[in-house]
């Protein structure tokens, strides 16, 4: 189940490209009957929970807060929240040429793979780039694959 709360409000037909394409993503990680919190905020928002929680004074695209430790035993119904900002998401969609749904379904998928324990080095320039190589970004693509998948024609 994504709950999804609006703080700031995207533009018509960006819900369900969104909850369409990270329900692909929750059923690739076989997760599917999970609960996923996704906030979709603005620029001051995030730059905020990024300074409160990592201690960095600047806006960011997408911050994941996962509910539990990868290789716990348990893992609890909630697997967290996923905080994204439209702000920057439009920025980039613009400097990537696309659209800002699929920019958002992409944050999502890569907020969603840190939510069920994978983590990557750190991307320069824009964020979670879809041509960064190597073994630890896989995971990453292949999750952005189902999201990607899911989505509607034209997004």
């Amino acid at each position: 189940m994504i709950d999804l709360i609006v703080r700031k409000t995207p533009p018509a037909g960006l819900r369900p490209a969104l909850r369409a394409s990270l329900e692909a993503v929750m059923e690739h990680f076989g997760v599917a009957e999970r609960e996923v919190t996704v906030v979709l905020v603005g620029d001051r928002t995030i730059r905020a929970l990024k300074r409160e929680h990592w201690g960095e004074d600047a806006a960011t695209d997408v911050l994941s807060f996962p509910a539990w430790e990868p290789g716990d035993p348990f893992m609890p119904p909630h697997l967290g929240d996923i905080i994204i900002s439209l702000d920057t998401a439009a920025r980039q969609a613009g400097a990537r040429g696309h659209s800002l749904t699929r920019e958002v379904a992409l944050l999502a998928s890569h907020g969603m793979t840190h939510l069920v324990g994978h983590d990557h080095p750190h991307a320069e320039g824009l964020g979670f780039e879809e041509g960064a190589t190597g073994k630890e970004w896989q995971v990453f693509h292949e999750a952005w694959s189902a999201a990607r998948a899911a989505l509607p024609e034209g997004a």
